[in-house]
C-alpha cells in the first residue's frame, strides 16, 4: 500500500501554497481599499483638494500593497499549478502501473 502513502507526501504543501497565493492577492486588495479610503478621507477633510502630500501618501500605500500582493501571488500561483500538474502526472503513472500489473496477473482489470 506504498502508493497510498505517497499521495499525502506529494500533496503535503499544495494546500499551503494555494492558500498563500489566494491570501496574498486578497491582502493586496485590502491594502488597495484601505489606501483609497485614506485618500478619500484626505480629500474630504481638506478644502477643495486636501493636502497633496497626504493624498500622495495614501495613493502610494494603495499601489505598494497592490504590488506586494501581486509579487507574492503570481509566483505562488505559477508554482502551485506546476506542482499540481506534477502530482497529477505521478498519480496517472501509478494508476497505469497498477493496471499493468493487474493485467499481467489476472489477464484483465
Amino acid at each position: 500500500n506504498e502508493a497510498t502513502l505517497q499521495l499525502p507526501k506529494m500533496e503535503r504543501f499544495l494546500t499551503t501554497l494555494g492558500t498563500i497565493a489566494n491570501i496574498s492577492t486578497l491582502l493586496g486588495l485590502l491594502g488597495t481599499v484601505t489606501g483609497n479610503i485614506e485618500a478619500f478621507g484626505v480629500l474630504g477633510s481638506g478644502a477643495s483638494m486636501g493636502d497633496p502630500a497626504l493624498l500622495a501618501g495614501a495613493i502610494a500605500e494603495a499601489l505598494v500593497t497592490t504590488a506586494a500582493g501581486l509579487v507574492v501571488s503570481i509566483p505562488s500561483i505559477i508554482f502551485y499549478n506546476y506542482f499540481v500538474s506534477r502530482v497529477r502526472r505521478r498519480i496517472a503513472e501509478m494508476e497505469s502501473n497498477v493496471t499493468s500489473v493487474l493485467i499481467k496477473l489476472f489477464g484483465r482489470v
